[in-house]
């Protein structure tokens, strides 16, 4: 699970660049929808190259067993329905008519953008003009995202941000706990899907309680806040938990190109820092 949301972050690294170059020379919608195919190919091609020379230097630095890549499923029957059924639950809120949270920024500015075919013309929050947006607003490049693929593909701003965004964080967010799971429940790998069981659960209990990740997710899947609390951080965690510091780095990245942080000074890199000092103290120790 690593090397697959290193390749996404590697991915979607492309497509920010590729709409930063049409924001900074002024271009239009209709210019990055034109630069996004060509971004997406080289994304592709550079996620795979650079995540595959990472995954031979970390097998030649820490060869990993047979043991350590199983996980035991025997005795996980009830496990699995606790998950199978909490998917279920999960599923059956976006299929049905519920509310989206319209006030969001990234909703607001993917509308504007997907209607004025002009990028960054109107402040979310204010509904000034694009002179009143702060640049650290400007270059985060989710919303714009979002705009062309709903002008490509016609697929409504309810559907794509309300439905189809939510479910793929919602499974994205799941497969990174599992991953999680396995290294703190090493030794009890036949809890691990009770443990991812048991996340699904506390999404769902925590929907109704605003501000909570759950509600968040539900109601805001789409936005840079929720991607960062349901896919980021815990794959920070993840990677520093397995002290692989590029994917740790990358998340840092992915959050300061998603979410208004303080030029990347955001919660990826508070827990980076602490899991890495925390490490350089350990092996000082070790070595005294």
């Amino acid at each position: 699970m690593i090397d697959l949301t290193a390749g996404l972050i590697i991915l979607w690294g492309c497509v920010e660049a590729a709409y930063l170059c049409v924001l900074f020379a002024g271009g239009t919608l209709g210019l990055f929808e034109k630069l996004l195919a060509p971004a997406l190919a080289v994304g592709v091609i550079l996620a795979c190259v650079l995540c595959s020379l990472y995954r031979r230097w970390q097998q030649k630095r820490m060869p990993v067993t047979e043991v350590q890549c199983r996980i035991l499923v025997k005795n996980g029957g009830i496990s699995l329905v606790v998950l199978a059924v909490a998917g279920m639950a999960t599923l059956s809120h976006f299929m049905g008519n519920y509310v989206v949270d319209l006030t969001d920024a990234v909703y607001e500015m993917a509308i504007n953008t997907a209607d004025s075919g002009l990028l960054m013309v109107q402040h979310p929050f204010t509904g000034q003009v694009a002179g009143s947006i702060p640049r650290r607003l400007q270059i985060l490049g989710l919303s714009t995202l979002y705009a062309a693929v709903m002008d490509m593909t016609g697929v409504s701003a309810y559907t794509l941000m309300g439905q189809i965004i939510p479910v793929l964080i919602w499974l994205w967010s799941l497969g990174i706990f599992f991953s999680l799971g396995k290294v703190l429940l090493r030794g009890r790998e036949k809890y691990v899907w009770l443990f991812v069981g048991l996340i699904a659960f506390w999404y769902v209990l925590t929907s109704q309680s605003e501000g909570m990740t759950g509600y968040r997710l539900f109601y805001a899947g789409f936005s840079g806040e929720t991607i960062r609390a349901c896919v980021l951080l815990p794959f920070c965690i993840l990677a520093c938990c397995r002290k692989q510091w590029l994917p740790a780095l990358l998340a840092v990245v992915g959050e300061a190109t998603l979410v208004w942080t303080t030029y990347g000074v955001g919660y990826c890199a508070l827990v980076t820092a602490v899991f890495f000092l925390v490490t350089l103290w350990q092996n000082r120790r070790a070595r005294a």
